[in-house]
């Protein structure tokens, strides 16, 4: 091993040391969203996830009304293996209508379990502000004038929500957040 590689050696080993004792402290962080983030950007597309399942049924509307739009007839592939089953239109409109069927009901799932989390919270004396906040998209300003108080005070109050519902969306997430 020459000079330049067992500096290049040193060097690699202390920037991955300092790299690991920044994130311990906190100092360094990685791309992925925290739990909060998560939450929030649930909160923001909330309205985004109802659309979808409109236009996910339009969608269908289309197939069944005019079928499955047409592909390019000038390009053929062909496979390996020549033992493959081929589908009518009929079967193949069918399966992206099933398909189309179970991504609208997982949205639909994904939208109960946020109704539930955010339904447990419906007593919290600033309980609008998730309604007003992220499905209305008001400002912090409007807000303070709508519940009468301080700006930080809607500030901390909507954080504080955002923290219950984190746990109750991301609670191992969570966890894992608080002893890492």
């Amino acid at each position: 091993m020459n000079n330049e590689q067992i500096i290049e050696k040193y060097i690699d080993a202390a920037v991955r040391k300092t790299a690991s004792e920044f994130k311990r402290q906190g100092l360094l962080k990685d791309n992925r969203q925290s739990p909060f983030q998560k939450t929030e950007t649930l909160l923001y597309n909330y309205n985004n996830f109802k659309s979808a399942i409109d236009d996910k049924y339009e969608q269908i509307k289309g197939i069944k009304e005019e079928g499955l739009p047409g592909k390019s007839k000038s390009i053929t592939s062909f496979a390996g293996n020549a033992s493959y089953e081929i589908k009518t239109d009929n079967e193949k409109a069918e399966e992206k209508i099933e398909s189309i069927e179970g991504s609208i009901q997982t949205t639909r799932n994904f939208i109960k379990v946020i109704d539930a989390a955010i339904d447990m919270l419906k007593d919290d004396p600033y309980f609008e502000i998730i309604r007003m906040k992220y499905f209305e998209e008001q400002t912090r300003e409007q807000l303070a004038e709508y519940f009468d108080v301080d700006v930080r005070t809607i500030s901390r109050n909507k954080n504080r929500i955002v923290n219950l519902l984190q746990i109750r969306l991301f609670s191992d997430e969570y966890i894992l957040q608080i002893f890492s």
